[in-house]
């Protein structure tokens, strides 16, 4: 790998591993589109890059938020409630939307990226709902909903975050401790969906290694600054106006969205 390459990727992880901890996002808003550019640089296969973007993305989610869960955890902001109603479904989920992932053409993939950035980036400028939560939801609605959100993460790397926090929102979880049940969640997801990739990935004619679709030197670059930085990451969302922040961090993916689309 260049060192260039190296010096990006380790930028990024650090960028994820804070928007992990502070908006309760596994990262793969930031990393996907950093792969998509930089995975060619480092001689992946044309038709390679996007799903191995989006493979490599859900690993380095695995490590971002498995430390930025452990830091909710110790915050006490995690409710065991929401994350028994959710985990189960996101699991599945991922598992079809990581399998649907290596189906779709590259191109078509980045499409359907863009266009669920797009839409997420618009979703986090609406303010969202507040009040005492609503604990008498459907558990079978709550598995149908939990199991798209990780087929549609799973599907075009996201860790669920973009979708977990506005939908526990609208069940009237407070905003700190849905950030949190978010960071389970989309630990969950890249569990699921990293190891689907990986099996799937063996069946690869160019696969050169282990670890299938998973980009492995990236996938470590990335995962040692985001996991070092997630924790500030959590520990920031104590101190900074959470909102404000979702907000501007809204308007430059709209922006990332739009040059995917194009490009």
């Amino acid at each position: 790998m260049l060192i260039t390459g190296w010096l990006w990727c380790l930028a990024g992880g650090v960028i994820a591993g804070l928007l992990a901890g502070m908006l309760g996002i596994g990262g793969g808003l930031v990393i996907v589109p950093l792969l998509i550019y930089l995975l060619p640089l480092l001689d992946v296969p044309a038709g390679l890059v996007v799903q191995m973007a989006v493979a490599t993305s859900l690993a380095t989610i695995v490590m971002t938020t498995l430390s930025s869960a452990r830091s909710h955890y110790r915050h006490g902001q995690i409710s065991w409630f929401w994350v028994r109603r959710l985990v189960p479904g996101l699991m599945v989920g991922a598992i079809f939307g990581a399998w649907l992932a290596t189906q779709l053409k590259p191109e078509w993939l980045q499409r359907i990226f863009s266009v669920v950035l797009l839409v997420l980036s618009i979703r986090m400028m609406i303010p969202q709902r507040t009040g005492e939560p609503l604990t008498g939801v459907s558990k079978r609605l709550m598995a149908l909903i939990s199991a798209l959100v990780g087929s549609l993460s799973a599907l075009v790397g996201i860790g669920g975050g973009s979708l977990t926090v506005p939908l526990l929102q609208r069940l009237r979880v407070p905003i700190r401790q849905a950030i949190a049940v978010s960071s389970v969640g989309s630990l969950s997801i890249g569990l699921s969906a990293v190891l689907a990739f990986i099996i799937l990935g063996q069946q690869m004619t160019s696969n050169e290694g282990p670890l299938g679709y998973v980009h492995g030197p990236a996938w470590l670059a990335i995962s040692i600054t985001s996991m070092l930085c997630a924790p500030l990451g959590a520990s920031l969302t104590q101190k900074i106006p959470v909102k404000r922040l979702q907000q501007g961090f809204a308007a430059f993916l709209v922006l990332v969205s739009l040059e995917l689309f194009i490009g």
